[in-house]
């Protein structure tokens, strides 16, 4: 029998499902449901810097115990392999947490940033391991001019949640294209030529994936000239003449484009103003938005120069670090054994009888 390319292609997209499912199965036992929103905002709901940073260091703590009591005991001479494999991951993932914690918070950012309308953000422990590892699948090795290697994410950071809000922050209003962490056009997406056989988005499944969509009809917006002058919107109005509501200036001007613009096109760049405008009023309101900035950029440097070893066990390691929390503070359904048999026994038995089933038949045929 020869394998075509689209039975492989569906046995791969199947195999992923099942993965996915049981991946979802197991953060219920594992107890990755669980919010953390109390532990980083105060008694009245209100984001808490000084508590984030302590509940991500009481996340870690847990952690580095661990490897050094567990995986690397202290061994007597020589260097201690436990703190060189700290070293290379601790501040990396410390990052992470802050992070994605922090965006967190920022509800209905992901949906205006990543035109996602049906992702809501979610402050349990599920959401954030399924953020992490999107982003650990991104992982790509590019080549530059001189044959420096480094890593980056496929898509660019900015696509990714945790840093989606770093041009929202940089540059609300769209003014100019290169405030982003990763610069438009430099993304391996865009670069496909750039990529080495490396990471996790090799070249080989590159050519598979559906192209970016052109940026050509994305309208400009933003005010144009001197960024540096201040910017009155009362003076708008009053080169309309007479006493203008804001929702009259706007009747206004979109009837006098009538005929100008086909109205799709004039309802697509409406709806353009309206995200830019929300967006705006979101990084007004963002606490702490310059230490924000300042982690992204740092773990943008370490992400880009960090070995290969702890990218590939990125999502993994981060997993662990969640379990690790959860275990302390009795938390994960997985501690019981008679829950755990109990799910194991109803999530297997009629799954696998029908497995059975199914592939007797398809020996039948055979």
């Amino acid at each position: 029998m020869e394998l075509s390319q689209e039975t492989l292609d569906n046995y791969q997209k199947n195999l992923w499902c099942l993965r996915e499912v049981t991946e979802k199965l197991l953060s219920h036992m594992k107890g990755h449901d669980y919010s953390f929103r109390t532990e980083i905002t105060d008694k009245g709901g209100k984001f808490d810097n000084e508590k984030l940073h302590a509940f991500v260091d009481n996340l870690l703590s847990g952690w580095v115990d661990h490897v050094r009591d567990g995986l690397y005991p202290d061994r007597p001479g020589g260097e201690d392999p436990a703190e060189s494999y700290l070293s290379a991951r601790r501040e990396l993932y410390s990052l992470y947490f802050y992070l994605t914690m922090r965006a967190s918070l920022c509800e209905g950012s992901y949906a205006l940033t990543s035109g996602m309308e049906e992702e809501k953000e979610r402050t349990d422990f599920a959401f954030l391991l399924e953020q992490a590892r999107r982003f650990s699948r991104s992982w790509c090795v590019t080549i530059g001019p001189d044959g420096t290697k480094r890593n980056e994410p496929y898509e660019g950071f900015d696509a990714y949640f945790g840093f989606h809000l770093y041009h929202v922050l940089t540059d609300p209003e769209r003014k100019t294209s290169d405030s982003t962490l990763t610069p438009y056009g430099k993304a391996p997406v865009q670069n496909l030529f750039t990529l080495t056989n490396a990471g996790f988005m090799k070249r080989i499944y590159c050519k598979h994936l559906t192209p970016p969509p052109s940026m050509d009809k994305v309208p400009e917006v933003g005010i144009t000239g001197n960024p540096e002058e201040e910017y009155n919107c009362d003076d708008d109005y009053a080169d309309l003449g007479g006493d203008y509501e804001p929702d009259e200036v706007g009747r206004d001007l979109s009837e006098s484009f009538e005929g100008v613009f086909p109205a799709d096109d004039l309802s697509e760049l409406s709806a353009e103003y309206e995200r830019v405008d929300r967006l705006t009023h979101l990084a007004m309101r963002f606490e702490c938005w310059e230490e924000y900035l300042t982690a992204c950029k740092r773990f943008a440097v370490l992400y880009q120069q960090a070995p290969a070893e702890v990218l590939r066990g990125f999502s993994e390691e981060l997993e662990e670090i969640v379990n690790l929390y959860l275990l302390q503070h009795g938390l994960a359904v997985l501690t019981d054994t008679d829950k755990t048999l109990d799910v194991y026994r109803r999530a297997f038995d009629g799954p696998c009888r029908l497995a059975k089933r199914y592939a007797r038949g398809i020996l039948w045929k055979i």
